[in-house]
């Protein structure tokens, strides 16, 4: 009888090792296919979008490349409501110090132009409260360009944070409640005006008071119902499987204006 349990825990032992085992390995095998792809965006921008610029090469994915302000407006093929704003110079993430120097474009500000972009050919624009623009976090992310998500909010965030808008201040504070299932971190801004208050800046605020990295949140912006702005922001945590993606707000299908 005795040798019966000990047999059975050591299956039991093994059976768990070799899951284990497997999960390693997935994960090994996800992150190297990730690396390996990773320059895909990049290489679209820099070789099909920007040098083709008004040619009948050009990839109609590219549906505005905007020298000038340095960026290229992206038809995402995952989901009817969803553009890419990318930078037309190599930035590889939301972790790159280009971001918080003076000379780099708002793309935040760029982005939220472009709103208007994802709403249906023919129909009434989708309402800014309705909308929204993200960025994951560098371990969140499947390209090392920087590309600012536009697309909507899932219908069950949008009343998360309009029932909870007396919680956001002008401070960074927890939001009271899982968003997606994971901690955010929200500020509400005093202008609707991202280049005066432009969000990588507000975050890096953040980050450096708490000795931290920016490469380990993803941000979002968000218009709520009452007019204001805010900024949410959610740190990578491995142990709670989360990996900092924002683009999780995101619904490319955009039930909320069915």
């Amino acid at each position: 009888m005795e040798n019966n349990k000990k047999t059975c825990k050591n299956k039991i032992v093994k059976l768990i090792l070799v899951g284990l085992l497997l999960i390693i390995l997935g994960a090994i095998g996800y992150i190297s296919w990730i690396k390996y792809h990773s320059d895909t965006l990049w290489n679209i921008v820099s070789q099909q979008c920007v040098p083709l610029k008004g040619t009948e090469q050009q990839n109609p994915s590219c549906t505005k490349v905007d020298l000038e302000n340095r960026y290229v407006l992206f038809k995402d093929k995952q989901g009817p409501v969803h553009n890419l704003v990318i930078p037309t110079d190599k930035v590889s993430g939301i972790e790159s110090p280009l971001l918080l120097t003076e000379t780099s474009p708002d793309y935040f500000a760029l982005a939220w132009n472009e709103r208007e972009s994802v709403s249906p050919t023919g129909q009434s624009p989708i309402s800014d409260d309705k909308l929204a623009l993200a960025i994951n976090s560098q371990y969140g992310r499947s390209q090392d360009q920087l590309h600012i998500h536009i697309s909507c909010l899932k219908p069950q965030v949008i009343q998360q944070l309009n029932q909870h808008t007396n919680a956001i201040t002008s401070e960074w504070s927890a939001f009271p409640t899982p968003l997606e299932g994971h901690e955010y971190w929200v500020k509400k801004l005093g202008t609707s005006n991202l280049q005066q208050e432009n969000p990588f800046k507000q975050l890096n605020l953040y980050v450096k008071e708490h000795d931290d990295e920016m490469g380990n949140y993803g941000l979002a912006v968000a218009k709520l119902q009452d007019g204001s702005m805010v900024l949410l922001a959610n740190r990578i945590n491995i142990w709670q499987f989360n990996l900092g993606s924002a683009g999780e707000l995101l619904d490319y299908q955009c039930q909320a204006n069915h």
